[in-house]
């Protein structure tokens, strides 16, 4: 343990009070430095009022006595943690934290002075019974000393109560943003466009009396992507290969609808499958090169999805070769409401994973200003 740590614990020690944390010969430690502190204090008052002995004859007895009266304190406060048991002092009824934190000092100065007085081959009562006047310094002392102990330590109580209130009201706020982000994650998730849906099913049910076969694939492939989507929907968290399963059931649905118009490919390797992926932040990139991308070219062209790591980062890019970006912008040829979705990511990586995530969006071929390239970076997950 280096002096920043042993300092630190000692501020936890005394910042604490009776029921503490950390090893049985720190707390004696620093319990001993408390000694010798108040030792110090006593014996430059001593040798102030009373210079008759010089300070070096002065200091060893007072150390000795102080020494004795300060480790009895704190071996009746070990004593005293055990009989209480785990129950925390803050649940403690007022006259029960006096009464405790009032008599085990008092006591404390009366049995360490004793000892003291003891080691140096004297009987405290009858050191008493030829000096009255020191009953009463005695005395004096444990009052002023409890006193001290029980303002010090009610004060930390409050304190630690304070903070313990403080904290639990953060954690209630930070449920509630959870469970209000959880909420709003579970609405997109689960929701469908209407006109997605309702086009897909209208393609169905044109194609059956003309093209069965054709109609019967578009509602398979339908099919799987509702239960993808559905899947999804009831998870909070999840991997890569889950968001690239719904992606794929939306591209192949949408194959059969565009035809020859829509191409796609996803190049993945099989080890980043499993790297876990928050939803919903693939599969609003996919749509977007779908609807603002390849629906308005005449030709349609490809989807391509793409990951792979650096060094720190995860990488997942969704490239098309449709539209591409408008001059001077980086969002795609879209509606207000594509917008929202894209604003919608990069709150949700800012809140997930940090500033280090981020959605970057690129013309796709600079030559030509077709295509675009969206890619999510975020750190990767040790």
């Amino acid at each position: 343990m280096n002096l920043r740590n042993l300092l630190a614990a000692g501020r936890t020690q005394w910042s604490s009070g009776p029921d503490r944390v950390g090893p049985w010969w720190l707390h004696l430690v620093f319990t001993g430095i408390f000694n010798t502190f108040i030792g110090l204090f006593l014996t430059v008052v001593i040798w102030t009022f009373q210079q008759r002995a010089s300070f070096g004859q002065i200091l060893p007895e007072t150390l000795l006595f102080t020494h004795c009266i300060g480790y009895t304190i704190h071996l009746m406060f070990r004593l005293g943690e055990r009989l209480v048991g785990n129950r925390p002092k803050e649940e403690w009824s007022m006259p029960l934290r006096a009464v405790y934190f009032s008599a085990i000092p008092i006591t404390g100065v009366f049995i360490g002075y004793s000892i003291g007085v003891s080691l140096l081959g004297g009987n405290l009562f009858r050191v008493i019974a030829s000096n009255p006047r020191l009953f009463f310094g005695v005395l004096a002392f444990s009052l002023v000393l409890s006193a001290f102990w029980y303002q010090f330590f009610a004060a930390r109580m409050r304190a630690a109560q304070a903070e313990a209130e403080q904290a639990e009201q953060q954690a209630r706020a930070e449920a509630a943003e959870r469970q209000a982000a959880q909420a709003q994650l579970s609405m997109l998730q689960a929701q469908i466009e209407p006109h997605f849906l309702f086009n897909t099913l209208a393609n169905v049910v044109s194609l059956i009396d003309y093209e069965p076969a054709k109609s019967k694939q578009m509602l398979e492939r339908f099919i799987e992507y509702l239960r993808a989507s559905l899947l999804t929907s009831r998870r909070t968290e999840g991997t890569l290969a889950d968001e690239l399963e719904i992606a794929q059931a939306y591209l192949q649905l949408l194959a059969i609808r565009m035809e020859g118009r829509l191409r796609f490919a996803v190049d993945v390797p099989e080890a980043l499958r499993r790297e876990p992926f928050a939803p919903m932040l693939l599969q609003p990139l996919v749509e977007n090169a779908i609807n603002h991308g390849l629906e308005p070219a005449i030709d349609g062209g490809t989807v391509t999805i793409r990951a792979w790591t650096t060094d720190t980062e995860l990488c997942i890019q969704v490239a098309d070769d449709g539209e591409g970006l408008p001059p001077d912008t980086d969002t795609p040829r879209r509606s207000a409401g594509t917008g929202v979705a894209l604003a919608n990511i990069r709150e949700r990586l800012a809140a997930l994973y940090g500033p280090a995530a981020q959605l970057r969006l690129a013309v796709g071929d600079a030559a030509t200003g077709r295509g675009c390239v969206a890619t999510i970076t975020r750190p990767l997950q040790t």
